[in-house]
Order: C-alpha cells, then structure tokens, then sequence
C-alpha cells in the first residue's frame, strides 16, 4: 500500500457571488499516474463539459474526499471589513479540517497567501494530523492530486451557480471584472431581493460597483 496523498485546492475565492468551495482528494500514490493518464490539470485550462467528466472520474479513483461549500454570508463575515481575521484564516481553518479527517501521508496545497511561511504556521498550530506539508503557488498546475481537487471544487461551485441563475437569472461569472456581474450587483442591492444572501456585500469590489455609474451597454 502507498503513501496516501492529499491535494487542496479552492474555487471562488475572488467572486462577489455565490459560494467559495473547498475540495480536498485522497488518493494512494500507486494511483498518482491514473490522474496523469486522465490528464487532470488546472480547472481553469479544462472546458466545463470536460470538469463534468473528469469530476466522476477522479471521484472513482479516489479513496475518500471532502467538500466544503462556504456560503458568501459565511465569507463575509471573516473579513478584516468585519473585524475578523481575513479570508486567509478561513482556508487555513478549512484546510485543517479537511487534513484532519482525510489523515494523509503528504498534502500538496495551493497556496493562497502571499507569505507561505506564516500560512504554514497557521496551518501547523491546529493540526492534529501529522503529515508533510507542501505548500505553493500553482501548487494546481504541478501536482495531479491538487489538479483532481481543483476540478472537483470548481464543477461543485459551477453546479451552486448554476442553481442560482435558474432562481435568480442570468449574473454572469460571478466575479467583480465581469459587467453582466456588476450591473446584477448594482440591480439587487437597491431592491429587497433575496438574492442579496448570496453577495459578498462587505467586499470592497461591492463598495466600487455601488459608487461606479455603469452604461447600459456596460463599462
């Protein structure tokens, strides 16, 4: 039996709608190069339809996984904007919990802060699994197993959104670059619309969408 590896990996950090997701992916080693063979590779280089597919099959040659869905409400309410300690926290949290219950040998994460070391440290205080830590940016784009876990983040978030746009309508990406965004944002923060659940309304992104007079035909 070989080293049981994890891969970590998130999708929806940076949008203003909607969930951010976390995946974490067990695999055995020996079955490393089956994820190879399926050519897993960063979800944001992979076509949606292709996710869809890979999802089911990776989830087959995985011992066990985690998801964990984050709603906006729940991302917002650890801002620094609110007092709190920073998104950064929030996935140091969740990475802990998901290494805790996966129990792996090795964790490859990609790393979503810009000073690894204390990452690290946030990391290292809270788990009670003991596992090698390795912790870099792209980790997504080198290690098959966090290739497999951003996929599987990103086709849950998808399928969120998805459900979404068929209460809500049509709001685009999700994320703030996007004008269709921006002007939905614009559109149900002057309403009462339930929809306001599901933005991330103390990001500052919100703050300059509000303040921005936006064309009919866009920005």
């Amino acid at each position: 039996m070989g080293k049981l590896i994890c891969g970590i990996d998130e999708a929806g950090r940076g949008s203003v709608i909607g969930p951010m997701v976390i995946a974490g992916i067990l695999i055995n080693e020996e079955k490393i190069n089956e994820l190879t063979n399926l050519k897993v590779r960063d979800s944001k280089e992979v076509k949606p339809e292709e996710r869809e597919k890979l999802y089911d099959e990776i989830l087959k040659i995985a011992e066990t996984w985690k998801i964990i869905i984050l709603t906006a409400k729940e991302v917002d309410s650890e801002t620094r904007r609110n007092k709190m300690m920073g998104i950064n926290h929030l996935e140091a949290r969740k990475f802990i919990e998901i290494i805790n219950e996966l129990k792996p040998d090795i964790t490859y994460i990609d790393l979503p802060s810009r000073n690894p070391e204390k990452f690290r440290s946030i990391i290292y205080q809270k788990l009670k699994h003991e596992c090698q830590l390795i912790l870099e940016h792209k980790a997504d784009k080198k290690y098959p197993a966090t290739s497999a876990a951003s996929i599987i983040a990103k086709v849950t978030r998808d399928r969120e959104i998805k459900k979404l746009k068929e209460k809500f309508g049509d709001f685009g990406s999700g994320y703030p670059h996007d004008p269709k965004t921006r002007r939905f944002i614009r559109e149900i923060l002057k309403s009462s619309s339930e929809a306001q659940e599901y933005i991330r309304s103390s990001w500052q992104t919100i703050k300059r969408v509000m303040q921005t007079r936006l064309e009919e035909h866009g920005d």
